[in-house]
Order: C-alpha cells, then sequence, then structure tokens
C-alpha cells in the first residue's frame, strides 16, 4: 500500500525509526482491544473486574493517570475514573467507570456501568458482577506527517465510532485473603484498512481472562505483608503475569515491587493521609533493548471513601 519512499511517521520528537514502528503497531493492536490494565489495579480494581463494586463498603472515588513511555510524542497515556458504592443493605454493588486511553494518533474511551451481587459465604463475601457500557474510538489521522502528503494510501480523517462493550467477574474475599476471575470488556472493536472504518467482532481468540489472589499476613501489631498475583490470559498471545508482595505499616503506609513477565519491574508507594483520602504513586521500568528504549512509565492514584464516621484507617486492604 505503501513503498519504502512514501514511508509516513509519527509527528513530533521520536527518537529513530525503530520507536515509530513500535508505536504504530502498538496502535494498531489497540484497535483490536482496549488493555485496561495498570501498576495500581489492587487499589481501583472495577475497570478489570465488575464483581468488585461496593466492596470497600462505602462510596468510594478513584482518579488514575498513566503516562507510558516517557520522552515520545504518542506515547501510550491513560486516564481512569471509578466510583461505587454498596446497595440495598450492601447486597448489591453499583459501579461507574470511565478510561480515557490515547496512542500515536489513536483514542480509544470507555465508559461502562458495574453491577454486583453479593453472598455472605464462610465468614467471606461472594461477589458476581456484570458491566456494560460503549467504547468510544477515533483515529486522528490528521495529527501524522506524509513524506509525501499526495500518497493515496494516507487515509482520510476518520470519524467517531461508538461500539457496545461487556465485562462479567466473580471476587471471593474475607479479611484475610480474596481470589478473583474476570473477563473484562471481551468484545473486540478492529479496524478495517480498506473502509477506514471500525468493526465490531466477536473473537474468542482475544478474550483476556484475568485472575487474581492476594493474602493477607499480619507480622506484628503495627506490620503486615500482602503478597499478590495476577495472570492474564488470551489464547492469541502468551500468559503474563505479575507477581506482587506490599509492606504495611500502621495501615498508612504502602511500599511494594512488582514482576511483571514482560521484563518490568515496578515499583510503588502508597500513603493512607486519613480515614477517607489516600494517595499512590508507581514507577514501572523495563529491561532489555527495548524496555531501555522506550523509557518508564509514571502512574498517580487518588482515591477517596466516603461515610466513614470515624478517625480510623479503613480496614480494607484488597
Amino acid at each position: 500500500m505503501i513503498s519504502g519512499k512514501d514511508t509516513w511517521f509519527w509527528s513530533g520528537k521520536i527518537r529513530g525509526l525503530s520507536v515509530s514502528l513500535v508505536l504504530l503497531l502498538v496502535s494498531a493492536a489497540s484497535w483490536a482491544q482496549l488493555e485496561p490494565l495498570t501498576s495500581q489495579y489492587l487499589f481501583n480494581p472495577l475497570v478489570i473486574n465488575p464483581a468488585l463494586a461496593g466492596n470497600r463498603e462505602a462510596m468510594s472515588i478513584s482518579i488514575l493517570h498513566r503516562d507510558q513511555w516517557l520522552g515520545f510524542d504518542g506515547a501510550p497515556r491513560t486516564e481512569t475514573l471509578s466510583i461505587h458504592a454498596p446497595m440495598r443493605k450492601e447486597k448489591v454493588g453499583l459501579g461507574l467507570s470511565i478510561m480515557l486511553d490515547r496512542i500515536g494518533v489513536t483514542s480509544t474511551n470507555l465508559v461502562e456501568g458495574s453491577f454486583a451481587y453479593r453472598i455472605p459465604v464462610s465468614k467471606g463475601t461472594l461477589s458476581l458482577g456484570l458491566g456494560g457500557g460503549l467504547v468510544i474510538a477515533r483515529n486522528h489521522w490528521s495529527d501524522l506527517v506524509a513524506v509525501h502528503p499526495d500518497d493515496p494510501g494516507l487515509p482520510n480523517e476518520a470519524g467517531t465510532y461508538v461500539y457496545p462493550d461487556f465485562s462479567i467477574g466473580a471476587n471471593y474475599q474475607n479479611n484475610s485473603f480474596f481470589v478473583a476471575l474476570s473477563l473484562p470488556m471481551f468484545l473486540t472493536h478492529q479496524f478495517n484498512t480498506s473502509s477506514h472504518r471500525f468493526e465490531l467482532v466477536n473473537d474468542f481468540s482475544n478474550y483476556n481472562y484475568h485472575l487474581q489472589a492476594g493474602y493477607l499476613i499480619r507480622l506484628a501489631e503495627n506490620w503486615k505483608v500482602l503478597p499478590s498475583l495476577l495472570i492474564r490470559y488470551a489464547p492469541s498471545a502468551y500468559p503474563q503475569a505479575d507477581i506482587n508482595s506490599y509492606v504495611i505499616y500502621r495501615d498508612r503506609i504502602w511500599l511494594g515491587a512488582s514482576f511483571r513477565t514482560n521484563q518490568s519491574l515496578i515499583g510503588l508507594i502508597m500513603y493512607q493521609i486519613n480515614h477517607q483520602f489516600s494517595l499512590g504513586y508507581s514507577y514501572d521500568m523495563g529491561w532489555g533493548s527495548s524496555g531501555r528504549s522506550l523509557g518508564g512509565t509514571h502512574e498517580i492514584m487518588i482515591r477517596y471513601d466516603f461515610k466513614y464516621t470515624i478517625d480510623v484507617i479503613s480496614p480494607r486492604y484488597f
């Protein structure tokens, strides 16, 4: 479609052709399915599992900002807003998630409502969740700069496309551990390069299954350790795992580290300022030739819990 002499590339400060190709390939993958995973998903879980709606036993609002591949224009940027609360004597949880995702010239945004039904089981709670919403996708072709602007292979400005999407999930937790299984945003939105339009398809090979578990270890009065694991599996790709561990001091300060099998190391700190307000920060660092060239990732999270009436730290660790 485009010859070597007619190569087109991302505008702005791009460090070499290899980075341009990486951004283009990842942008093409994002047409197929929006990837909701962030580094602080333990504190902002509603985006990957609708069964967690209402699990903090209070109305909870989380805001997260993620800047990936620092130093490159067109690199991935994600913002999320999650609001959820228990309802009807805490047997039902309702939630709302908004995700704004941009990479290269492609923006893919999500608005999704979540419903969870919570059942007391064996000194814990089993939650079954369903999410449904809309994906809003757009390619900003006018942001591209072509060596030959008259190239017929260069697409025109695309419109805005709106599609439905759905999520399902289950979660069991008590005061010591949790285990969760979810299938977030499982419909696929694929871009047709011939018609320059997005198409809605249902491809089982693109489903992303999430299995998550964690266990709280009480070492002493003021010290706790929370190891956790997240495994993601899609039939069309290799499985990916996050191995995490958090050290918690006086229920206020969280220090954590994660190893992600896509050659990433993640450092995290969260501070519970008071019984309602918490602030988190994480930094992702890759290794290997691709990881070093792409740079690190910053992520900031703010969470506020309503309804608590006594001055104590929330006992909810997950």
